[in-house]
């Protein structure tokens, strides 16, 4: 074997991981670990009132070494959002009968799974809205770290999309067709948050009928305007 190498293979011939991915392992646990504890504490004393100092000791961990992951509250809430996405992806790649299903069908399962992961933590996510109508906050549609993390998803929703194009299913709606889902998910996250109907029925019927209904519009005339 080289020098420097950083891989190394034992008697069975199976490579052992990198020092260097080891460390990167070591870190996602911690941050895994971080948030597991910020959330238990957000739900139970709400965003505002939690401070670092009690997340710190609530995932075993020196303050300082929890801003070396996370610089403020909204760090972790951007963290958050990210694990869905990446949550999101896994489990949609997974789904080969929902895969094959019409478009319609396809988003109203990737938003329900979405309002799904969000359910435990529905103070959480209310209290984030609320924060992201501030100009300033990372969590603001406008911010650079928000629009990152939204990338991903859109192309997500875009590559769903555009396997419906390709089907037939739909005309071209290109980029657009993404934002415009991107949109009304958080229309339907925001109707999520106020229904009071058991185990959220109302959001549901909303989503399948505006899903059925776009999906007609866009078949009629996608966005030829």
């Amino acid at each position: 074997m080289k020098r420097g190498s950083t891989t190394r293979t034992g008697r069975s011939g199976a490579r052992r991981p990198s020092k260097r991915g080891k460390r990167d392992l070591n870190k996602e646990r911690t941050k895994q670990n971080i948030l597991a504890a910020a959330l238990q504490l957000f739900q139970k004393q709400g965003l505002e009132q939690t401070t670092t100092k009690q997340i710190s000791r609530k995932a075993g961990i020196a303050e300082g070494t929890l801003f070396n992951y996370f610089k403020t509250k909204e760090d972790l809430a951007l963290y958050f959002f990210q694990k869905e996405t990446d949550h999101l992806i896994g489990w949609f790649q997974g789904q080969t009968r929902l895969q094959k299903s019409s478009l319609s069908e396809k988003l109203f399962g990737i938003v329900h799974r979405q309002l799904e992961y969000l359910s435990p933590y529905e103070d959480f996510i209310g209290a984030v809205f609320f924060r992201s109508l501030q100009p300033r906050s990372k969590l603001s549609p406008l911010s650079l770290e928000s629009q990152e993390l939204r990338v991903k998803y859109l192309r997500f929703i875009r590559d769903v999309l555009a396997e419906a194009e390709d089907n037939g299913e739909i005309p071209p709606v290109g980029d657009l067709g993404a934002y415009a889902v991107g949109l009304f998910y958080i229309g339907i996250v925001l109707h999520w948050l106020h229904d009071t109907s058991k185990t959220k029925q109302k959001t549901l019927a909303l989503l399948d009928r505006c899903l059925r209904l776009g999906t007609r519009l866009i078949q009629k005339g996608g966005w030829d305007w």
